[in-house]
């Protein structure tokens, strides 16, 4: 039996509401499909119902789950996908838990556009290879 088609391409999850609109609307611009959440209780939500191909968060969500406990909770829940972190934070407990919990990328802010493009695109590839 195949799996079904992915719904969603990207699910972007950051608590900031106009860097939230401006990286939804230039990925959806690319071509992508994709679905914006501001907090993580509606992004997990959503994971438990829907397939996406790569989710895209920031680290700090301003409540108390942050990026990496959101994709934690998602990878419990048997979410299959690939993630991208972007964040300002540089500690290395951080980072070493984002290796540990096997995430794609760990993009550093400030993100130029062109830079955020290639990521989720590199990240899609890995995506569709993993799932073949």
């Amino acid at each position: 039996m195949s799996q079904p088609p992915k719904q969603v391409d990207i699910l972007v999850l950051d608590d900031d509401i106009d860097l939230l609109s401006s990286v939804a609307d230039l990925l959806v611009e690319c071509g992508y499909r994709v679905k914006a959440f501001a907090d993580a209780d509606s992004a997990i939500e959503f994971a438990m119902g829907q397939s996406f191909s790569v989710g895209l968060f920031d680290y700090r969500l301003g409540s108390l789950k942050n990026g990496l406990d959101v994709v934690e909770k998602m990878q419990a829940l048997g979410c299959k996908s690939t993630y991208v972190m972007i964040t300002a934070d540089v500690e290395q407990a951080t980072q070493m838990r984002a290796v540990h919990l096997k995430l794609f990328e760990f993009m550093r802010k400030p993100v130029q556009p062109e830079k955020l493009l290639e990521t989720v695109q590199r990240a899609l590839d890995h995506a569709h290879k993993a799932a073949a």
